[in-house]
């Protein structure tokens, strides 16, 4: 899939195809643009929350003071992010009907955006990826150049382990596999070969091995593990 480095242009907005037309034997599309209603700008990190069960005990109040949070899916159920981010159709219903998009900017891709206008946000130049995935592109696309993900594990537990914060509530079934996301993982490393201007960050006390290895930013010494009391030392509450 994509890997080519890709060079920072701020984000304007984009045409998109909205419905697909075949009369005849002959498919057209019709297309619309979206201009840019965010305008986001980047201010001090940009901290990306997923919802695996290794940030369980993490105070997520603690990140707004440095920087930008980004988050997806039934983390508004907890805690409202500066964006958020939904693919799936069932829980972009009943984020709408929750009225999320009142509390931060909530993105989505265009069919729900057409679906629920004007109160949603095109994810830009999306690239077919899930929530989470979606949200860290999007922080680059906004311009952050410093990214820490807290909460992404990429993985099942096993039989009757948890594997998301909100495993067993709606919209989320039983998790009891044991499998690696290797094509979540794949997106992750995908963005540090597009991005090699950015620095990637972990944000984990006991990240398995296979987090830790073949990640393209390393050979750039731009990539690093924190475990969270690193992480709150050193870059949420820095000695002066």
């Amino acid at each position: 899939m994509m890997s080519k480095e890709i060079t920072f242009q701020k984000y304007v907005g984009e045409e998109v195809v909205v419905k697909t037309v075949i009369k005849q034997g002959k498919k057209t599309f019709e297309k619309q643009y979206y201009p840019d209603k965010v305008k986001a700008v980047p201010k001090g990190n940009a901290y990306i929350i997923g919802n695996g069960p290794s940030r369980k005990e993490f105070d997520l109040n603690q990140l707004k003071h440095s920087g930008q949070t980004y988050g997806c899916n039934a983390l508004y159920r907890d805690f409202i992010p500066d964006y958020i981010f939904s693919v799936d159709s069932k829980i972009t219903a009943t984020m709408i009907k929750d009225k999320v998009y009142e509390k931060c900017w909530h993105y989505t891709p265009s069919l729900e955006v057409n679906r629920y206008s004007p109160h949603l946000q095109l994810i830009p130049n999306n690239p077919g990826w899930i929530s989470g995935s979606a949200a860290f592109w999007t922080a680059m696309v906004h311009g952050h150049t410093n990214i820490f993900l807290i909460g992404f594990d990429f993985r099942e537990y096993g039989k009757g382990k948890q594997n998301n914060i909100y495993q067993d509530t709606r919209h989320y079934g039983p998790r009891n596999g044991d499998d690696i996301f290797t094509g979540w993982l794949d997106q992750w490393r995908q963005v540090q070969r597009m991005r090699p201007y950015c620095s990637f960050n972990l944000v984990h006390d006991n990240p398995p091995d296979f987090l830790l290895v073949s990640n393209p930013s390393d050979n750039l010494k731009k990539f690093k593990n924190y475990s969270y009391k690193e992480f709150i030392d050193s870059v949420l509450n820095p000695v002066s």
